[in-house]
């Protein structure tokens, strides 16, 4: 490698360096979270309500069935974000479907004032939920998304009537009918793993 006298890195160097400063130092005090301020209340209480390892029970009614399917999930969400957020993965089984998975990433945005909830799952969906926190639930928008080709539309809803237990409904339309998902959660450890 041959030195260069004519100081051009040096300087160059010395700039972007100042430039990386600049963006870390502009980013910190918009976040907040990791500089010992305080988090927002709606931030928190969100954090709060869904943190832990969950174990649920639900009943699946789909159009044209016979009888609803019993289920049982489970749901694990931990802090992510410096407490911004929770990261959540579901595992569960469905009769007739088997095995099933989904992600998810959820919090409060101050800015949009409304509760994200954006998951994909092993079913082929991928959702992105907006609602707003009425007393100790969640109401979220009408979602429409499409599944294999075809259109829907989800009314999903979440209550945490006590601490430590939930109330999940959603229902979905669709050109075939409207299924209703039902649970009922038990927080088993208010630390997920």
């Amino acid at each position: 490698m041959v030195a260069n006298t004519s100081g051009t890195h040096k300087g160059s160097a010395s700039l972007i360096g100042l430039a990386l400063i600049a963006l870390v130092g502009m980013s910190a005090p918009a976040r907040g979270q990791g500089n010992g301020a305080s988090i927002p209340p709606e931030i928190a209480k969100t954090v709060n309500a869904f943190r832990g390892h969950w174990v649920l029970n639900g009943v699946d009614t789909e159009p044209g069935s016979q009888k609803p399917v019993h289920f049982q999930m489970t749901i694990d969400c931990r802090p992510a974000a410096l407490g911004a957020a929770v990261s959540c993965d579901f595992a569960g089984r469905l009769p007739g479907v088997g095995r099933i998975e989904a992600a998810s990433v959820i919090g409060y945005s101050p800015d949009e004032q409304v509760v994200r909830w954006m998951e994909i799952s092993s079913t082929g969906e991928y959702h992105d939920h907006r609602g707003k926190w009425k007393g100790e639930g969640i109401d979220f928008e009408p979602l429409q998304f499409s599944i294999s080709g075809s259109q829907a539309t989800e009314d999903l809803s979440i209550t945490f009537p006590s601490p430590g237990r939930l109330i999940l409904r959603s229902v979905t339309e669709t050109t075939e009918g409207k299924s209703t998902l039902q649970c009922t959660g038990k927080r088993l450890n208010a630390k997920s793993k």
